[in-house]
């Protein structure tokens, strides 16, 4: 046979043309084969679902997709299916709902039909049926049964009471038809004043702002715009008592600089001794100004031993007071006690500070004091060394002070200053009244717990603004309702340290003490912050206080905040939680 040659007259090529024809023909033939096979199978057999089963319902209005708005409440058999709608939606709103264009949106089995179908506009003012067909054709009805109710809800409830000068209020806590206000000890409710949340369109049997009598149960009932009533009971519930910890806190009051008399730049420290608040201006002579520590309001003066500059004052564990004057390099370091704000003055330290070796900064003794104990029986005294690594250490002991010349301890854990210095206003609070407590530290770098042997730090705050402000300075420290507790006062406004938060941190767990804020236990670390307190006018040095008090019977813990050219926050912790 003679071959077709193409253009290039290759006579391989038409062969290799050939061979491609042939290869084709071989393979539509074995896929008819295929086809041929595969037919011979018989297909497997579809058995519709038997089930007919509502799984879910809820309703929705127009405009608003697949959002869950209205939920079914079914009957016994649940055959029957309810929706109680709101008059108004959102319920607040004036916004009345229209029965006749709710969307109800359901789920059944996969090869199941809805009739008739749901999805679109559905006039639910009437009853009305729905049927399930399942894929065998088993059908299974419901009705349908739409209407409209009043909000008989109480979003909310408090009532007011008056403590001294100052407001108190205590938030209810709803349970079913109670409306409880766990009420501490002592607190008299006979003349408070109740604050409702309730729906716009519904009405009070007591009207929110009127004065109730909580020393016995009150009835409060709500009436809904469709006449719909429903009955609560007021209660004052006693709190339970914690084995650990605080529990309910409130805000005790809260005082400008203004109000308080302050003058700028001069307040730096206070104190607590019984039902007083005592705060130092620093002036030369200092001055030592007497608050009611309950309400804030100046009652007058102390009158002092000495006539010199001061910074500080502190409590001991019983509201005895301490009080120094301020030594430069060798100049006196006095410190004096009294048993309360009336009460003569007791010289227990006289030592000139001779400035030790280690001392090349300022040095100076007074601007910080802190104490643990009773400096009636046992206590550890501390105060740092101004620009340096220095602390200065005193003890009492059944009532004697032990060393007039202070035990000198460096702190070899300095981080972040020049020098490895601390700043001016360096804290060192002690934990014990044990020889060689260990103490926090609290200076512009960092915020630590030391060992009192070697004066190395534990453990640390986690150094982040988050933690503890941009710049964080006074440092008080208690122990109550077997809890151990440090109070820092957190700054966080970079340019003039006038803006101060008052943190309070649960140091039992010393694992705790270095937790990050982004961890999910920080807050069972750092379990209070107050709001942001103001100065009135520019704090450069970032000065302040904070300090403890206790209630007479020791259930309470009242904890208060000086910012200077700020004023006085107090606030208070209880053993009781609802």
């Amino acid at each position: 046979m003679q071959l077709p040659r193409l253009r290039d007259g290759s006579i391989f090529y038409n062969i290799k043309l050939l061979m491609m024809k042939r290869l084709s023909l071989v393979f539509i033939v074995t896929a008819l084969a295929g086809l041929v096979l595969n037919s011979c199978k018989k297909a497997e057999k579809v058995v519709p679902n038997t089930k007919n089963d509502l799984i879910d319902i809820y309703g929705t209005i127009e405009g608003m997709g697949s959002s869950r708005l209205f939920e079914p409440i079914y009957s016994a058999n649940k055959d029957s299916i309810y929706f109680e709608m709101p008059y108004y939606y959102p319920v607040n709103s004036d916004n009345e709902v229209d029965l006749s264009k709710i969307i109800l949106r359901s789920n059944v089995p996969s090869d199941a039909m809805v009739t008739p179908a749901l999805g679109v506009i559905q006039d639910v003012s009437k009853p009305f049926k729905i049927n399930i067909t399942s894929g065998s054709g088993e059908v299974r009805s419901f009705v349908v049964v739409g209407k409209k109710v009043g909000d008989v809800s109480i979003t909310k409830a408090k009532v007011l009471y008056q403590t001294g000068s100052s407001t108190q209020e205590i938030e209810a806590v709803i349970k079913g038809d109670d409306v409880l206000f766990y009420i501490l000890p002592g607190v008299d409710l006979s003349a408070a004043t109740l604050n409702l949340e309730i729906n716009s369109h519904s009405t009070s049997s007591i009207a929110s702002g009127a004065s109730i009598n909580l020393s016995q149960n009150l009835p409060l009932t709500i009436t809904g715009v469709d006449g719909k009533k429903k009955t609560y009971t007021l209660k004052a519930a006693e709190p339970v008592k914690l084995d650990y910890g605080v529990g309910i806190n409130r805000r005790l009051w809260s005082k400008t600089a203004a109000e308080l008399g302050f003058t700028t730049n001069n307040e730096s420290a206070m104190a607590v001794s019984g039902d007083y608040l005592v705060t130092v201006v620093r002036t030369n002579p200092a001055t030592y100004r007497v608050f009611n520590r309950h309400t804030g309001v100046y009652i007058k003066n102390m009158a002092l031993p000495f006539s010199a500059l001061a910074m500080q004052i502190v409590n001991d564990s019983e509201g005895n007071l301490i009080g120094t004057t301020f030594a430069g390099k060798n100049a006196k370091f006095v410190v004096y006690k009294w048993a309360n704000v009336d009460a003569t003055p007791v010289k227990i330290i006289d030592w000139t500070n001779n400035n030790p070796a280690g001392i090349t900064g300022d040095g100076g003794v007074g601007r910080r004091l802190n104490i643990y104990g009773n400096v009636e029986t046992n206590a550890v005294i501390m105060s740092t060394g101004g620009q340096s690594s220095i602390i200065y250490k005193w003890r009492i002991v059944n009532g004697v002070l032990v060393n007039n010349t202070p035990d000198v301890i460096t702190y070899k854990s300095v981080t972040g200053g020049a020098a490895s210095f601390m700043g001016y206003q360096a804290d060192a609070q002690p934990v014990s009244t044990d020889a060689n407590t260990d103490y926090f530290i609290n200076y512009q770098f960092e915020i630590g717990l030391v060992n009192g042997v070697t004066h190395e730090r534990s453990v640390g705050f986690a150094n982040e603004v988050a933690v503890f402000g941009i710049f964080h300075f006074a440092t008080d420290y208690i122990i109550f309702n077997n809890a151990k507790y440090l109070a820092v006062q957190k700054f966080v406004k970079t340019t003039s340290y006038n803006n101060a938060i008052l943190g309070l941190y649960d140091v039992t767990e010393s694992s705790k003490i270095n937790l990050s804020a982004a961890d999910p236990r920080y807050r069972s670390f750092n379990i209070y912050n107050s709001e942001e307190f103001l100065g009135a006018t520019v704090n450069s040095n970032g000065t302040g206080d904070v300090c403890f008090g206790l209630s007479a019977d020791k259930e309470r813990l009242q904890l208060y905040m000086l910012l200077t050219n700020g004023g006085i926050i107090a606030h208070e912790f209880t053993k009781y939680a609802p």
